[in-house]
């Protein structure tokens, strides 16, 4: 009898020993090194640690920030951004990196840990990121809706859609078709008929879109963003010149400034 509670205290004894954050599935798996970036896909805290229990948020990173991978754990990303380094979830992330090879075994996080501590973004970088994210947000106050021409390339035309706030390639008339068929906005005839009179508190709404007569044939005008005038798109070809006659050229330093994406196919 002695025996056996002598065994059972001593189970009891390693089970108080086990780190509670162990029992609970973080910091046991493997950690793989990686190398290379990744887009995040949307807005997501950057911790400490990799697990939701215990960590705390160093920063919150933006959606389509480009970040450095380093490293997976367990669903973890490890990335560095801004002079920060922590753990995001998995699912946040679009990972373009590759494995390096490299690998901490089962049970070696905090040996991990302590060769790539965490930190925070400092403070010089943390207004350097506001400062960024303010003229970003000047910049794109002033070319929404815009067709801009990148003046010190070679004239590459981008339409800023003033839904997503993100520019799109129209490299050429087809292009152009796609963008009208992708991004047109199917009105009746009633405010299409309006909008002709010059009802311009409903252009105003709908300055820089592109909008579909989809009671009649789907003719497609765009409402230019600064005087509300309407064009007509013929086709793409013609709405590959109208609106690169009326686009405002921009600087590489600028036109950095507004996220690029595919045009979605419609």
């Amino acid at each position: 009898m002695r025996s056996f509670i002598s065994i059972l205290t001593t189970l009891s004894l390693l089970l108080v020993l086990v780190p509670s954050v162990q029992a609970g599935g973080c910091y046991v798996d493997p950690v793989i090194a990686y190398s290379g970036s990744g887009t995040i896909s949307s807005a997501v805290f950057l911790r400490d640690h990799a697990c939701m229990d215990g960590s705390k948020i160093l920063s919150t990173l933006s959606g389509g920030s480009t970040v450095n991978v380093i490293g997976y754990t367990d669903g973890w990303y490890r990335v560095e951004v801004d002079g920060a380094r922590g753990w995001i979830g998995q699912q946040f992330l679009n990972n373009d990196a590759s494995k390096t090879g490299k690998q901490w075994d089962r049970g070696q996080y905090h040996t991990y840990m302590s060769e790539y501590p965490s930190k925070g973004p400092t403070a010089a970088e943390q207004t350097q990121k506001q400062s960024h994210y303010r003229n970003r947000a000047g910049i794109l106050n002033n070319v929404r809706g815009y067709i801009l021409l990148q003046v010190e390339n070679h004239g590459e035309a981008w339409y800023v859609d003033p839904i997503t706030d993100k520019r799109f390639y129209m490299k050429d008339g087809p292009t152009a078709y796609q963008m009208m068929r992708s991004f047109g906005l199917g009105v009746t005839e009633v405010d299409y008929n309006a909008m002709a009179a010059g009802d311009w508190s409903m252009k105003d709404r709908l300055r820089g879109r592109i909008i579909l007569r989809v009671q009649e044939h789907g003719e497609a005008y765009y409402i230019h963003p600064k005087d509300l005038t309407m064009h007509y798109l013929q086709n793409g070809e013609e709405a590959y010149r109208i609106m690169r006659l009326h686009s405002l050229g921009i600087t590489n330093t600028d036109l950095d400034a507004v996220e690029t994406d595919e045009i979605p196919i419609k």
